[in-house]
């Protein structure tokens, strides 16, 4: 009993004793108030002062829909899989759709050097300033870009470097549920935060409507040796259902 009463003495004890910390450092902090409102105050005030300086950046922004369901001769393929075993088709059912397959290309250098740089200037990309509202004016930074010679102060970005810009400038996703798909651009200037939008959305319908054009075109050439090549009557069905298809997407990217 006696060692019980020693244990619950001891226990009192370090409660008490943890009690008296407790308020020792709340004492602390309140002798220091006036420190602590100073220091956040401080460093609320300079924050905004620092955000306030900052140059403005404007984001525009689309939503896009996909022009067509999926034609592709591979998805189309797909539901004919033991036949295109048979006639050797080269068979996938795990095709991306055509939102996914746009958003990766205009993530691509292959898009950005040859369907975006050339209809913009670099040094808006990589030496931009700021933007002057009243007079559409941009600014750049003198120790990147001479505006007044239209010279780079020491070497020409490359195609990389104007590459990893590009791609911190643009946002871009996919909702799954309706495969619309949003894409935005910033810039310091909304005049060319719209402009390279549209840019990009046009570029990528042209594309994107080159490439099926060309699939179609190639799939209906195959389609073609393919029919001829074969006597099974049942093959032949199938293989005259892909062409109208192909047929169908050639139409529709010539119009």
């Amino acid at each position: 009993l006696g060692k019980m009463n020693h244990q619950e003495g001891k226990i009192k004890t370090e409660f008490h004793e943890d009690e008296i910390d407790l308020k020792k450092i709340f004492l602390s902090f309140w002798e220091r108030r006036l420190l602590i409102v100073s220091i956040t105050s401080s460093v609320a005030i300079l924050s905004v002062l620092y955000s306030l300086s900052l140059p403005n950046i404007y984001s525009s922004k689309a939503l896009l829909a996909p022009a067509t369901a999926e034609d592709s001769l591979t998805s189309k393929l797909s539901g004919f899989s033991a036949l295109g075993t048979i006639a050797g088709f080269p068979l996938s059912s795990n095709t991306a759709t055509k939102s996914q397959e746009a958003i990766e290309r205009i993530r691509s250098f292959e898009f950005f050097s040859n369907h975006f740089l050339p209809y913009v200037k670099l040094e808006n990309i990589m030496a931009t300033k700021e933007w002057i509202p009243e007079e559409n004016k941009l600014i750049y930074d003198e120790k990147i870009f001479n505006k007044s010679n239209n010279k780079w102060v020491r070497n020409k970005p490359t195609l990389q470097r104007a590459f990893k810009r590009y791609k911190s400038t643009i946002s871009i996703s996919e909702n799954k549920r309706t495969s619309f798909i949003t894409i935005s651009v910033q810039h310091k200037s909304p005049i060319i935060a719209k402009e390279w939008l549209d840019i990009i959305i046009y570029q990528i319908n042209e594309s994107m409507r080159k490439i099926d054009a060309e699939t179609a075109e190639n799939s209906i050439a195959y389609l073609n040796r393919t029919t001829q090549s074969t006597n099974v009557q049942s093959i032949k069905e199938a293989i005259s259902k892909l062409l109208e298809n192909q047929m169908q997407v050639l139409m529709l990217t010539a119009s």
